[in-house]
């Protein structure tokens, strides 16, 4: 069945009315103070997910859904603390024909193949003979780089989506290359090496479909130590391949998360694997703010963010508005005027 999408979830604004199809990517069902349920639940599409909510009634009369599956809804566009969220008064089950899927897919804004292209011309400027053959038995490979241009870097959080792993390895890079041209004693290939390879293993963590999910290797194993061995299996491929210079890059691998808490096994201890961490980091974190204000509204704050442990600054720099001092001398003169 072909069904048109009306509305996408950067379309929705506070007090639109929503009637359009979306994928349930997320379904938990709790409880009020009287006992009566209702139903949280995540609405997305290609272009975003928006939190949603059915209250008592409309989940009595809008039982029949799970997640993953898609739907037609009708409700409203409110706010919830800073972010929007739709009440949800009706929805309804649709039966979707599969090659209509892409719309409710969450994907890249950015363009694949340029993004692909631009990664491919970053491993052509890696000098060292030992480091460009390692990156192009994966990047050239085609079968890798299908599955790579695909692969999401998270389920949430920060690019969290069908080709986020492309964007976010590419950003990195991007900055691992400016801060090669301003730290003298950084070895530049084993750098950008590091920084293409660092994050490798969440091909294999992720499973990309209609839901991202973690897969049983994933919550297994990890996205590090399987980058780690699977990095390492190719070296072994490569004959002649110098062993402190294979240790260097592993450790990059190993150490990128920075701490153990944070799940990995060593701390760096290489000027490269430091820069690989703090930019990995930094990239991660913008990406998180990024979507802050994506799915924000007219809030000049956030609520308390986990992952920031504090609260963050929405509302946009405007050049001549009031905000701090010059806010409290016009609100003296405001005062002096009235009284």
């Amino acid at each position: 069945m072909k069904c048109e999408k009306k509305q996408f979830v950067l379309d929705l604004q506070i007090e639109n009315k929503v009637d359009s199809i979306f994928m349930v990517s997320r379904k938990l069902i709790r409880k009020k103070k009287d006992g009566n349920d209702y139903c949280l639940l995540t609405l997305q599409d290609k272009g975003g997910e928006i939190q949603g909510v059915l209250w008592t009634d409309a989940l009595n009369k809008n039982p029949d859904f799970s997640q993953g599956d898609i739907v037609h809804v009708q409700g409203i566009v409110s706010r919830y603390r800073d972010s929007k969220q739709v009440t949800v008064n009706q929805l309804k089950k649709v039966d979707l024909d599969k090659k209509y899927y892409s719309d409710y897919i969450r994907t890249t804004k950015k363009d694949i193949n340029k993004m692909f292209s631009e990664l491919l011309s970053m491993v052509e400027t890696v000098k060292n003979k030992h480091l460009r053959q390692l990156l192009k038995k994966f990047f050239k490979d085609k079968k890798f780089g299908l599955e790579f241009c695909h692969a999401t870097a998270a389920v949430h959080c920060h690019h969290a989506y069908r080709g986020g792993l492309l964007e976010h390895t590419l950003s990195v890079c991007k900055v691992c290359d400016l801060a090669a041209g301003v730290y003298p004693n950084v070895d530049r290939d084993l750098l950008i090496a590091g920084a293409l390879l660092h994050d490798i293993g969440k091909i294999k963590e992720y499973d990309v479909g209609m839901i991202i999910k973690v897969t049983d290797q994933g919550k297994l194993l990890g996205h590090i130590s399987m980058g780690y061995s699977w990095v390492l299996d190719v070296i072994n491929s490569i004959k002649d391949f110098p062993g402190d210079l294979r240790e260097r890059i592993l450790h990059i691998i190993l150490s990128h998360h920075g701490y153990k808490e944070f799940g990995s096994p060593v701390l760096p201890k290489i000027m490269e694997a430091f820069i690989v961490h703090h930019i990995d980091y930094m990239d991660a974190q913008v990406a998180a703010y990024d979507l802050l204000l994506e799915n924000g509204n007219d809030e000049d704050w956030s609520h308390f963010i986990k992952s920031f442990e504090r609260s963050v600054l929405l509302r946009k720099y405007e050049p001549g508005g009031m905000s701090g001092e010059n806010r409290k001398i016009n609100d003296k003169e405001i005062d002096q005027k009235l009284f």
